[in-house]
């Protein structure tokens, strides 16, 4: 594979520099960044017009610079355009709001004690009156009736800044939700007026009436609940009301992938049309209109499901290979992988932050790459045989790839992944293949149940394999975590790892070599500082209190009371990041107003119940959790830490602490 012959894969790469940096260089380069563009594109093109063959040296390193550092500021700038820092009429910039105007985004989602949805706002009112204003804000109301899209509201109060994480390395929600554009959130209850309704139902409302008739549909001809809720997750992409447990045993098993619609999905019913219309075998006029036609199905099929990342992504691509096939009948798919996420991020440059961007991605240059280097190395004779090994073979390449992000993100990897995808992949093309066609004629009802009773039984049998696999023993490694620097180390070794296959060069051997290394090196630093930790950490939490421990390398825990859900989502992505996971328990008891914590080591340490700060605070030093970060009592205000985050008390003398 020679990287020359894809030049957007080398124009994507430099593009998502250009997004990564603007946030670490917006406060000294947000000026710069169009003057800085228009320069490098002017020289580009100057230089183009008064290339010359005598110094072709100089034009062959100048033209290279000037191409990337156009395309690194094209990222830079692209990313500016979403920073609420430079827009001086959005939410954050206004103060004390009393009232402000919204227009309703999309459908009600229902929640245990409310229903979400997401406005957005153009209008505030506070001291000095209304004033034109913009942002989107995730209300949360108990009205009776459903907010649809394009209606227009009256919502009394004030949004709430999305709070950040009251413990260290909880998922930031406030973070994920900034990069969708949501800053603020609302608890409005039935304190909003209706102002108007929309006359003429816009095209997100038909796409959300259809979605939930086609939902409908489902719940009437499939009985099974487990099965209803696949397969509106597999065909419609909603499984926000899915079982706990159902999603457990596919979280388990390695299965979720094909419940969150996808490439592989998309791929599905781009097949299954290709395979009916046959374009590649047409010609000029009838060729194009066929590969069309496709597209509009595809895309349909994207709008109607919700157009998640993953979905824009694989719709955005098998376009680009549309297109492609208008001209060739085998094109690279290399170029159009790139080509779509390079226009993805240019309509939105934040989706590289996405989790499903990343895996998608990451899953199909692991397909694309190393499923036919994996091929190659059994050649079964027998048909069922091969079949059997290209699913294997893919679901090798693609975990190859994936698996350091999965570990990061989840901390989880399925050890029975290969036997799930040969499972799941054949079963989630049987259920599509009959999927589709029953979304088609779910209005004939007869058709209609035969389709609805096939497609139950194939689900039926997938749920009954898929919990069979989680049934079995050592189903998941859990607890596990990959540091930053870790997964570019692994992620160099792939890269280097398939040039080697290709080209055999010593190079790229000692390099693969140098990175194991470093890889072996990194992993002992990190042990090495954790065994030279040595702190107590305080969780913020709703309900109860947790105590950690961290002595030597080995954590000493305490729990009292504390919410089973809250300790999974609180404070176990603290422990298995910085402390592993507790092998012993801190002894501890009650006196008059204090707790009394036995510290190995140490003597007692005497915390007071109220404020869960030590009563003699001599030989230690408190840091309290704020923003994402530690904070020492001199820089951040006392009483507001102690509320809103976690505490950790750090020993300066070793000996006697307190």
């Amino acid at each position: 594979m020679k990287f020359n012959e894809f030049p957007f894969i080398r124009y994507t790469v430099f593009f998502v520099l250009g997004v990564l940096l603007y946030p670490l260089t917006k406060e000294f380069l947000s000026a710069l960044l169009l003057p800085g563009l228009l320069f490098c594109l002017g020289a580009y093109f100057i230089l183009a017009i008064v290339y010359s063959p005598e110094r072709k040296w100089f034009f062959q390193v100048s033209l290279p610079v000037l191409a990337y550092l156009s395309l690194i500021f094209s990222g830079m700038f692209v990313a500016s355009s979403r920073d609420v820092d430079l827009m001086p009429e959005h939410l954050v910039h206004f103060p004390k709001i009393k009232n402000y105007l919204a227009e309703v985004q999309e459908a009600d989602q229902i929640k245990p004690n409310s229903k979400g949805n997401l406005v957005f706002v153009y209008a505030i009112e506070n001291s000095e009156g209304w004033k034109p204003a913009s942002g989107q804000v995730q209300i949360y109301h108990q009205s009776s009736k459903p907010l649809l899209p394009g209606t227009t509201i009256l919502i009394k109060g004030a949004p709430q800044l999305i709070p950040t994480p009251t413990n260290p390395s909880m998922f930031d929600y406030s973070t994920y939700m900034e990069r969708k554009g949501v800053y603020f959130t609302h608890f409005i209850g039935e304190k909003f007026s209706v102002l108007s309704t929309p006359q003429k139902a816009s095209w997100s409302s038909t796409v959300i009436a259809w979605r939930q008739y086609l939902a409908d549909k489902i719940g009437t001809y499939i009985e099974n609940p487990h099965a209803v809720q696949i397969s509106t997750a597999l065909l419609l992409g909603q499984k926000n009301d899915m079982d706990t447990n159902l999603k457990d045993a596919y979280a388990t098993a390695g299965a979720m992938h094909i419940l969150a619609v996808s490439g592989l999905h998309v791929g599905i019913i781009y097949g299954f049309f290709f395979l009916i219309f046959k374009p590649s075998q047409k010609k000029g006029f009838k060729r194009v209109f066929y590969l069309s036609l496709i597209m509009v199905i595809i895309w349909f099929y994207a709008i109607l499901t919700g157009l998640s990342p993953s979905v824009l992504r694989s719709a955005t691509m098998f376009t680009f290979i549309c297109f492609a096939q208008m001209k060739s009948r085998s094109p690279s798919i290399f170029n159009p992988l790139a080509l779509s996420a390079l226009v993805l991020l240019l309509y939105d440059p934040f989706l590289i932050y996405a989790v499903g961007f990343q895996l998608s991605y990451a899953a199909l240059m692991g397909i694309l790459l190393f499923q036919p280097l994996i091929r190659k190395l059994w050649h079964p004779e027998k048909k069922w045989l091969r079949y059997l090994w290209d699913i294997t073979s893919v679901g090798l390449a693609a975990q190859l790839t994936t698996f350091p992000l999965a570990v990061y993100y989840f901390h989880i990897f399925p050890t029975y992944f290969i036997l799930t995808n040969l499972l799941a992949i054949p079963a989630a093309f049987v259920i599509m293949s009959i999927g589709v066609p029953f979304l088609l004629f779910a209005a004939i009802p007869y058709l209609a149940s035969i389709l609805g009773w096939l497609m139950e039984m194939a689900i039926r049998l997938l749920n009954y394999g898929i919990f069979g696999l989680q049934a079995l023993p050592f189903a998941k490694m859990d607890n596990l975590y990959l540091y930053l620097p870790e997964m570019i180390l692994f992620w160099s070794f792939l890269f280097f790892l398939f040039h080697w296959i290709d080209g055999r060069k010593k190079y790229q051997l000692t390099a693969m070599i140098v990175l194991v290394f470093a890889f072996g090196i990194y992993r002992l630093y990190v042990g090495i500082e954790r065994v030279s930790k040595d702190y107590l950490i305080i969780y913020n939490l709703k309900k109860g209190g947790v105590f950690d421990y961290l002595h030597k390398g080995q954590l000493f825990a305490m729990e009292s009371e504390v919410d089973a859900a809250e300790l999974k989502y609180s404070i176990t992505p603290h422990r298995i990041k910085e402390m592993g996971m507790p092998v012993n328990r801190l002894a501890f008891s009650e006196e008059t107003g204090n707790y009394k914590i036995a510290l190995p080591g140490r003597r007692d340490v005497l915390l007071d119940k109220k404020t869960f700060l030590p009563v003699d605070l001599s030989g230690i030093e408190l840091l309290f959790w704020k923003d994402g970060k530690w904070w020492r009592k001199e820089e951040f205000p006392l009483q507001g830490a102690i509320s809103e985050g976690a505490i950790k008390i750090t020993f300066n003398n070793k000996e006697s602490p307190l």
